[in-house]
């Protein structure tokens, strides 16, 4: 175990004043969640600052489900596709530099993967063997949507590892696989 484990694991006693409601609150969930309150509170926290505290700074806006669909409705294929391709696609790399100071590849699977981690509309799942990615990307945003990240995850992988992915969209999930040849090899 490396010293930045060791140093995660440990903990740090801290007494704070919260009103009885809150307590009662933090009660109420951590007994739904069958949780404590303290991983309740440290959950909280975590959240903060690996995720609400980033948004914030990156200007991210929170926008009820229904009016995205809805504005998304209103939309033709292919305006959605070169909204996929050029702002979906660019805002990722922004991601990667602005939270990881990473515009590389890993950097943007690691955006995706924060995103995935909060948003509770879109979750992402990367896989790798031997070079053969996968990354299927579930959502509950609608059949437009998909068509979004579509575009949006075939031209990341151009983009970002030179190789033309092979892409399958569904209402409700996009699956992007690509090999990627180690840099010493031959195609």
């Amino acid at each position: 175990m490396s010293n930045r484990d060791t140093e995660e694991r440990k903990t740090v006693l801290r007494t704070i004043r919260i009103p009885k409601s809150l307590e009662r609150s933090l009660k109420s969930e951590a007994a739904d969640e069958g949780t404590t309150v303290n991983a309740d509170i440290n959950s909280i926290l975590s959240r903060h600052f690996e995720w609400d505290k980033k948004a914030w700074e990156f200007r991210l806006v929170s926008l009820h489900k229904p009016i995205l669909i809805s504005l998304l409705e209103g939309l033709d294929e292919e305006t959605l596709a070169r909204i996929g391709r050029e702002v979906v696609t660019a805002s990722w790399k922004e991601m990667a530099e602005f939270w990881f100071q990473d515009p590389s590849p890993g950097g943007l699977l690691d955006a995706l993967s924060m995103i995935s981690k909060f948003d509770p509309n879109m979750r992402i799942r990367v896989t790798q063997e031997e070079g053969m990615y996968t990354v299927v990307f579930n959502h509950d945003l609608g059949a437009k949507w998909s068509i979004v990240a579509e575009s949006a995850f075939g031209e990341f992988v151009k983009r970002s590892f030179h190789v033309e992915p092979r892409v399958t969209r569904g209402e409700s999930v996009i699956t992007a696989r690509f090999k990627v040849n180690p840099p010493n090899s031959r195609s």
